[in-house]
């Protein structure tokens, strides 16, 4: 039996002492159960073994705190009909378990009047907290943080620092790092619990505390905040203001939902789809129609050209008919060499910081691999049409191979261009690496062919 077989049963088994417990109503057991159990696997089995009243009837059994750590892990739906099952004194207390990025997390997909029952539901320093960070930029930096950390001044001793981290601790969503600022709440440094902990108790925090700070702005897009992340190698990162105050962090679990969702989005375009939220098995099939429709249709309409640039060389391709057979080759040679590119380029401005500035370099390196590139598909291409094809002339594979030489060329050059000027212009470079990308390459590969077959087998430019 493999992991997930193991983990499916040992749910399922849970699933079963639930049941009996309700059924038995002995909440005693049902406690037990839930306190002995992850509230990621909990919320996996509420969701496919329960009905809501029985979940509303669990929560309202069990400590709220645990109630918040299983809530924050219930799809969206679920986290809906459970706000609705919830009298408006108990969403305040489970709120007041939550973590504030947990909490805006799911309100941004609720219709407004639950928003509106929610926010009314929490206490005001709370709902301050919430519409801070609902009233943010979508993907901003402040848009994924949390207000649930440990503020210190510089002035108290380890000491007081320990008491205070303790009266916090259950508010807090990491106490690994506190940090440090005025009365003014700018941040000045930050210390680790390492250090206190290992600090004699009158040792006051301004002598162990680090100052060389990394932070980022609210405003900062979250791709910039994951790479901060994976270049310091960084648990949790601080967000200030414009006026260095701090105002929140973001920890590297709110870093792992960022990555699969920028990984996703650039999937989602460099396929050609709209980003949309949400996974495949919960999303409607009216929702998939509309993520992929427009780019079909931009597509459709954009490869007329080609069928343009065929109409116009009918006249060669029935004078040469052996000519298109190698159509579908070199369209998908040129699609497959500029994607290739593209995607190294994507790669190099997210992890390299590939700008504008590196334009002369990125030509460099795309024309020097396209020259060995080519070269290789040239010999392995004449080769294959003399064994396979030997009916075709000499003259003709040579074409066919000095045609491969130059939009293998020309789409490597290409596909390294388009994802630095998309991202000069503040565009998503993942966007210029699907269809779009192909399509261009068809047309360019089917111009280059038709030009050389006119030039060399026609006798002169014919019907271009």
């Amino acid at each position: 039996m493999d992991l997930r077989e193991n983990s499916l049963e040992k749910s399922k088994i849970i699933a079963n002492e639930l049941k009996t417990s309700l059924e038995e109503k002995n909440i005693f057991h049902l406690r037990d159960i839930i306190y002995d159990t992850n509230e990621v696997t909990l919320a996996n089995i509420f969701e496919e073994y329960f009905e809501i009243k029985d979940i509303l009837f669990m929560f309202k059994v069990i400590k709220k705190e645990k109630t918040a750590e299983i809530f924050a892990y219930l799809p969206q739906n679920m986290k809906q009909q459970v706000i609705n099952g919830l009298q408006d004194h108990e969403i305040k207390v489970m709120l007041d378990y939550m973590f504030t990025d947990d909490i805006s997390e799911f309100l941004e997909e609720l219709p407004a009047n639950i928003v509106k029952r929610v926010l009314n539901s929490a206490s005001n320093q709370r709902r301050s907290e919430i519409n801070m960070i609902l009233n943010f930029k979508e993907n901003s930096a402040g848009s994924v943080m949390s207000t649930d950390y440990v503020e210190l001044d510089p002035e108290i001793t380890a000491d007081e620092a320990l008491k205070m981290i303790k009266d916090k601790e259950r508010l807090a969503e990491t106490i690994s790092y506190c940090y440090i600022t005025n009365n003014q709440h700018i941040l000045l440094g930050f210390v680790s619990m390492k250090s206190i902990l290992l600090a004699s108790a009158n040792t006051l925090i301004s002598d162990i505390m680090e100052t060389d700070v990394i932070s980022v702005e609210c405003d900062e897009d979250q791709e910039e905040v994951a790479k901060i992340f994976t270049k310091y190698d960084l648990l949790v990162l601080p967000v200030v203001n414009d006026q260095h105050r701090l105002i929140g962090i973001i920890t590297i679990d709110d870093v792992y939902d960022i990555i699969q969702d920028e990984v996703t989005e650039d999937l989602q375009k460099m396929g050609g789809i709209t980003p949309i939220e949400g996974s495949y098995i919960n999303m409607s099939i009216i929702e998939m129609v509309k993520s992929r429709i427009t780019w079909l249709l931009i597509l459709m309409i954009s490869a007329t050209v080609s069928g343009l640039i065929l109409s116009k060389n009918s006249d060669l391709t029935l004078k040469i008919p052996s000519l298109v057979i190698f159509i579908p080759m070199l369209m998908d040679t040129a699609g497959n060499a500029g994607s290739q590119s593209s995607a190294m380029v994507v790669r190099g401005i997210a992890v390299d910081n590939l700008n504008i500035g590196d334009f002369k370099y990125v030509i460099k390196t795309e024309f020097l691999n396209s020259l060995i590139l080519g070269a290789i598909l040239f010999a392995v291409n004449i080769l294959r049409i003399l064994v396979f094809m030997p009916k075709i002339s000499m003259s003709i594979a040579i074409l066919i191979s000095a045609t491969i030489y130059i939009i293998v060329t020309i789409a490597n050059l290409i596909g390294g261009i388009l994802p630095l000027l998309a991202s000069t212009l503040k565009q998503d470079p993942a966007s210029m690496s699907g269809p779009i990308l192909t399509t261009v390459c068809d047309a360019i590969s089917l111009t280059i062919y038709f030009s050389l077959a006119s030039l060399f087998l026609g006798g002169g430019l014919y019907g271009i």
